[in-house]
Parts: C-alpha cells; sequence; structure tokens
C-alpha cells in the first residue's frame, strides 16, 4: 500500500513539473489572447482621437 502512495508522489510530481516546463506556452497564449480581446478598444480610442483633432469649431461663432 505504501508503495503505491509513493508511486502516486512520484506520478504527482513529474506532472507539476512538466507543467511548470510548458508554462511559458500558457503565457504566451495568454498574452496573445489579451492582445486580440483588446484590439479592439484600442482601435476605438485612435479613432475617436483622429476624429477630435480634425474638429474644429464653426467660423461664424463668435467667442467673447
Amino acid at each position: 500500500m505504501a508503495e503505491a502512495g509513493a508511486g502516486f508522489l512520484e506520478q504527482l510530481k513529474s506532472c507539476i513539473v512538466w507543467s511548470w516546463t510548458y508554462l511559458w506556452t500558457v503565457w504566451f497564449f495568454l498574452v496573445l489572447f489579451l492582445v486580440y480581446i483588446l484590439r479592439v478598444p484600442l482601435r476605438i480610442n485612435d479613432n475617436l482621437s483622429t476624429v477630435n483633432e480634425g474638429v474644429s469649431p464653426p467660423k461664424h461663432v463668435q467667442y467673447p
């Protein structure tokens, strides 16, 4: 019985080491996912800034 428990612990340790080895792929895909999700708000922000740069007050309005 003790050998089965030890074998399970060794298998669990092996799985943890394997998961840490490939953790960089998780981070890579997470960054790609965040860039994909945030691309729309970033484009909206750029579009609003270019629209606001082109808007000027009407010429016929006299300011005090």
